[in-house]
């Protein structure tokens, strides 16, 4: 029973087709279905995982990508076993299909700023996650284009994306230290 894998979801849909047949199922039913085979996915990733069969993970999660593209887990947890097995351009075009099926995630161009990040390239990040500035993203896509604009050696730009940052989440410790950290960088004078 453990390594049931894609006959399941196989026969979930054949059946549910079957039975719809001639019919147009609700959305209730659709959902019903989708969410069954989500699971079930979802519970032979962990398996798989589990056993350390990463390739079957990875082939299971891109079957999943396929239906679920919007899905912001599912495609990091693509990339990331992606990058587990050293597939790094693999891992690269996952996060950068997702950035660019999903402009209207906000977030979208996270996991490819943290991949460049990691990676210590921080040339892409700021033409990356500048745009996404307008839209309050989450706090750590500030964080890293700061940084990466402090890697780059472009305080000014750092302390730049600091304010903004600071503007809508002013107690942020790190974030403040980091601001008077590049301030001095920038002017000793103001230590």
């Amino acid at each position: 029973m453990k390594y049931r894998t894609f006959g399941s979801i196989a026969v979930l849909l054949v059946l549910a087709g079957i039975s719809a047949a001639g019919q147009n199922p609700s959305k209730q039913r659709l959902d019903a279905i989708w969410e069954a085979a989500d699971d079930r996915v979802s519970r032979q990733v962990d398996v798989w995982f589990e056993d350390g069969d990463y390739p079957k993970v990875i082939h299971l999660l891109t079957f999943e990508a396929t239906y679920a593209p919007h899905d912001y887990n599912v495609v990091t947890n693509l990339g990331w076993m992606r990058e587990n097995v050293e597939d790094w351009d693999g891992a690269l075009a996952t996060y950068i299909q997702y950035r660019k099926d999903n402009p209207q995630d906000k977030d979208a161009a996270l996991p490819e700023a943290q991949y460049y990040y990691m990676r210590k390239n921080y040339a892409p990040i700021p033409a990356i996650l500048e745009p996404a500035l307008k839209n309050h993203p989450h706090p750590n896509i500030y964080r890293i284009l700061a940084h990466a604009y402090e890697r780059q050696q472009k305080i000014s730009d750092a302390i730049r994306v600091w304010h903004e940052y600071l503007a809508i989440a002013p107690n942020d410790a790190p974030a403040k230290q980091n601001l008077a950290r590049d301030v001095k960088k920038l002017d000793p004078s103001k230590s």
